[in-house]
């Protein structure tokens, strides 16, 4: 226990050595939040059939995948936007006071879809229950690129830490020399090995979740609302 409470000592004190010059210095702390708007969503369907013939849980899973795909070719879905699993098959028992059930063979398969366009959402939901799919089906909203907008908040809060640090070091009469460290994590702390990256994207969410939302079941007023990506760093300036 020593020698690892040593270790991580070590390299704690290491980690902040690095970070903090022994020159004069400042410390600041940048934060930008952008809203954006969604611009996909995604709708997975769980397709479930159980019969005590397996050929005759198959056909029908075949069927309404065909359905589920005959209906996207109509509202203008490419291919590339839909995902199919290949079709699972267990044995469909259950237990009734301890009396085993045999209901024969259950067959499923999972079904991704993509829109891009999120103006079709309330067609392609009519589509689904035309199609007799009343098994689960679950919605979320993303975005597509959601790595280039974490990119362009954090640029905007290394823009927010040089503005900081530009104030602070005029008050004092300084001038701001070079970069000597920029992070996401808060290395002022002493649990650095223990530390995350604070950049989210978050949304007024109507279940729950904070990169992604649920969509609200089909209403006849469909309206998406606006999510939020944050991010912070921490900058540390050398100053003359």
């Amino acid at each position: 226990m020593k020698t690892i409470l040593l270790l991580l000592s070590i390299i704690s004190i290491s980690t902040f050595a690095t970070v903090i010059p022994n020159e004069p210095h400042i410390y600041v702390e940048g934060y930008a939040e952008k809203e954006i708007s969604p611009d996909q969503i995604k709708i997975s369907v769980s397709i479930v059939s159980t019969n005590l013939d397996a050929d005759v849980a198959k056909l029908e899973i075949d069927e309404k995948s065909l359905k589920i795909f005959e209906s996207t070719k109509k509202l203008g879905i490419g291919a590339n936007q839909i995902t199919a699993t290949p079709i699972q098959i267990f044995p469909a028992i259950e237990r009734d006071n301890g009396k085993r059930i045999d209901n024969g063979t259950r067959v499923s398969r999972n079904i991704d879809i993509v829109l891009k366009d999120l103006t079709k959402y309330p067609l392609l939901n009519d589509a689904l229950i035309s199609a007799e799919i009343t098994s689960k089906i679950s919605s979320t909203v993303e975005l597509a690129d959601e790595r280039a907008v974490k990119k362009d908040v954090l640029m905007l809060a290394i823009k927010d830490a040089k503005l900081k640090a530009q104030e602070i070091a005029e008050i004092q009469g300084k001038k701001l020399k070079d970069v000597h460290s920029v992070s996401e994590f808060q290395t002022r702390q002493q649990e650095t090995y223990n530390l995350h990256p604070n950049q989210s994207i978050y949304g007024q969410s109507y279940g729950a979740g904070q990169v992604r939302y649920r969509v609200p079941p089909k209403s006849s007023v469909f309206k998406i609302g606006k999510m939020r990506a944050t991010a912070t760093v921490y900058v540390v300036y050398t100053i003359e």
